[in-house]
């Protein structure tokens, strides 16, 4: 450690010749260094490029050759279907007939086109003759041969990889018809397996691995085959541990093949499922050797350059510190006022103009030395004056900040909170030390940004500039949210850049709290006059109207086509009483009678109510209640109104055989209830218009008053969200201030 300290001294001390040629060596060092570096990545990158496109490109190859091969089964499989001969002996099920009729025909195939399998089927997938398996027949493929069963729905030849009996196989499938009725389909099937591998390796010179999925829930692969020597030894697990890929993945020179790269990709069959992995790889040996001879290259290049530049740059620092030693000797003798006469001039480059300072400082020195003895008189003096002012100043700043009931603040301009007085302890729970401390406090606690934003985020006037007010919402210790009046005002450099931001903060909060009720209070009472204005309007035309359908439907004969209008007129004219019944609810006067209230025993005592209605509903109620006791202040019989309401609404608009969950708990000094239950339909306009008045042809939902519910609920201070979870499911939360009773009385 002690040596380390020692270090600057030592650097300081050495002569300039070394600071001269050190910092050169070093930086061409670095640059030859970065250069090479550079110069290798860049080459070995693009070497990469090329080779990735290309293991990329032989991937691609891969899947047009199954899809060739995919297209030139279903080729030979339709020209199969169309003959005639074939036709008549698979409508006849004649299986010798078709052995003896294409037996020549699938072996000359296998010879020109390396055709595996040639196969038909009776319909819904039965086997019926395979010419490359004769002894197996008979079996019921509709549950894994999703062509054969595709290609006989459709009328159309369908082809794809599919696995078989036989294994794997990139097969084209082919209806047959006769005088336009389905009779069956034929087959024809390339293998897929290691020689399909040797054929491509023959061809591209690339080195293949095929592995298949042995277990659809395990994901293990098995080994199908492969060609080439490069993947001799290779273990799958170490590359892929899943066992599974979605995506394309390369390895470059991985750990067991350091002259290779590889290229793992999946295989999916003709039902797009992933059946198969296959492994491409390429030699990289001759790259690695290029690359190596290139290394060596640009290092011998660059260590001689390095050395040719060394020697040169020594020259000149020797050349230039000559004149540079005969000037310092002469300011050591100013310096030491042991001369007086001015320094020889010399040259008029640089060197030159250095000696004329020095003769303008010399000139300046005597000059300064008589003003230096008569100011050094009078800055005593000063000094004690000034000091006692600042003294002062500060004191009275500080009395005055720390005794405001506001949060006086200073933050600079990376964020640091450089003062800040303990009027915040008392509103935020925060001490002045952790606020100072944490340089990102004032970013990731007041104004609740992330951790990497800058301080211009917590302050939305900080492009225009100027003294700017707004409100601030911020969390305190506890997590409580308050509200404040936050005036800052910045300070600036002389170019305009922000050194720091000084501001005052108010807390709001109780304000607006109060603010909210009022407004609340007003809307609800506003809309409540227009709703029993509206009623009053509409209910004796209503009952005029009422009253005159009864009486021409009682006038009328029960067989006459007019009586059965007249009652749909009767009908919905008690639909529009019933709305107007439930608007007269919601508009008339409430008076609360305060008191303590046990919201779960309340709860159960709905419940109980709802006995028989859940019974014949066939509905369970599955309740999750907060253990611990707790009381909220309230109406015990308008609260038992608003529950029964909603939990009947609950109850009758949830589909039989369905739960409905209904659970409690506390949020800060709130009471939380929860109804979820899942509805029979349920769209954004429902929940918008879910508390309006509304008549419901169910007789159980008709008679609820739920827009009453809703206006109870606001009265004691809480409030109701609704929300929808999933498909169809409704969640409603009931909020309840849990405060004491006095505050609910006041």
């Amino acid at each position: 450690m002690k040596i380390l300290l020692h270090i600057p001294n030592k650097i300081k001390g050495t002569s300039l010749k070394w600071k001269l040629l050190i910092p050169f060596l070093l930086f061409a060092l670095a640059g030859t260094f970065f250069l090479t570096y550079v110069g290798l990545t860049s080459q070995q990158r693009l070497i990469r490029d090329e080779e990735e496109k290309g293991l990329m490109q032989s991937y691609r190859r891969l899947l047009e050759e199954v899809d060739q091969k995919k297209n030139q089964a279903e080729a030979l499989a339709s020209v199969i279907a169309e003959n005639s001969h074939v036709q008549d002996a698979l409508a006849e099920r004649d299986r010798k007939a078709l052995t003896d009729l294409l037996m020549p025909t699938y072996v000359q195939l296998k010879m020109d086109y390396n055709i595996e399998q040639l196969h038909f089927h009776l319909p819904g997938a039965v086997s019926f003759l395979r010419l490359h398996y004769l002894e197996r027949y008979g079996e019921d493929m509709s549950a894994y041969r999703k062509t054969i069963m595709d290609a006989t729905a459709s009328g159309k030849p369908k082809g794809g990889l599919e696995l078989g009996v036989t294994g794997y196989g990139i097969r084209g499938v082919a209806p047959v018809f006769r005088s336009g009725k389905l009779i069956g389909s034929v087959e024809i099937g390339h293998s897929f397996d290691e020689s399909f591998l040797n054929d491509l390796h023959e061809r591209w010179g690339m080195d293949f691995i095929l592995y298949s999925f042995e277990q659809k829930e395990k994901r293990s692969l098995g080994l199908l085959g492969r060609a080439g020597r490069g993947f001799e030894g290779f273990v799958i697990e170490e590359y892929l541990p899943e066992g599974n890929t979605e995506e394309p993945r390369l390895f470059f020179t991985p750990e067991k093949h350091q002259q290779r790269a590889i290229l793992l990709a999946p295989l999916r069959d003709y039902s797009g499922k992933q059946i198969a992995l296959v492994g491409i790889g390429m030699d990289r040996s001759q790259v690695l050797s290029r690359l190596s001879r290139t290394k060596l290259e640009m290092a011998v290049v660059g260590l001689g350059c390095i050395v040719i530049s060394f020697l040169l740059t020594y020259l000149a620092a020797h050349l230039f510190l000559r004149p540079i030693k005969r000037i310092v000797k002469e300011a050591h003798e100013i310096a030491e006022e042991r001369r007086e006469i001015h320094l020889d001039e010399g040259s008029g480059d640089e060197i030159g103009s250095l000696t004329r300072a020095l003769n303008a400082m010399l000139d300046s020195l005597r000059q300064r030395r008589k003003e230096i003895e008569r100011y050094a008189k009078m800055l005593e003096a000063r000094v004690t004056e000034r000091t006692a002012d600042l003294v002062a100043s500060e004191e009275k700043y500080r009395t005055l900040v720390e005794n405001v009931p506001l949060i006086v603040y200073r933050v600079l301009q990376d964020g640091t909170t450089e003062f800040i007085n303990s009027h915040m302890t008392e509103s935020l729970g925060y001490t002045v030390e952790e606020a100072v401390r944490d340089r990102r406090f004032w970013i990731e606690k007041i104004c609740a940004k992330n951790p990497d934003a800058g301080i211009e985020a917590c302050f939305p006037w900080f492009e225009n500039g100027g003294d700017y007010r707004f409100e601030r919402r911020v969390k305190d210790k506890k997590g409580r949210l308050l509200t404040f009046i936050d005036h800052a005002m910045p300070n600036k450099e002389a170019k305009g850049n922000l050194k720091w931001i000084d501001g005052i903060m108010m807390d709001i909060s109780e304000l607006k709290e109060l603010q909210e009720r009022a407004l609340r209070a007003e809307e609800i009472r506003v809309l409540g006059e227009i709703s029993a204005h509206m009623a009053h309007e509409i209910r004796n035309p209503l009952i005029s109207a009422g009253g005159f359908a009864r009486r021409l439907r009682d006038s009328l004969p029960v067989g006459d086509p007019n009586h059965k209008l007249a009652q749909i007129i009767v009908d919905e004219v008690m639909r529009l009483e019933n709305f107007l019944r439930i608007l007269f609810s919601s508009t008339r006067p409430l008076d609360l009678i305060w008191g303590p209230v046990d919201p779960h025993d309340l709860l159960r005592s709905c419940m109980a109510g709802q006995e028989e209605l859940l019974r014949s509903r066939g509905v369970d109620v599955v309740t999750e209640f907060d253990s611990g006791f707790h009381q909220i202040p309230g109406d015990r019989e308008k609260l038992t109104a608003a529950f029964e309401s909603l939990m009947k609404h609950a109850i009758v608009s949830t589909p039989g055989g369905d739960p409905l969950f209904l659970s409690t708990g506390m949020l800060e000094d709130r009471f939380m209830i929860t109804f979820k239950h899942r509805v029979s339909r349920l769209s954004e306009d429902d929940l918008d218009k879910f508390f309006f008045p509304h008549t419901e042809e169910d007789r159980e939902a008709a008679i609820l008053d739920l827009p009453f519910a809703r206006i109870i609920i606001h009265r004691h201070g809480g409030k109701i969200d609704l929300r929808r979870e999933a498909e169809n499911v409704l969640v409603m939360t009931i909020e309840l201030p849990a405060g004491l009773l006095a505050e609910q009385e006041n």
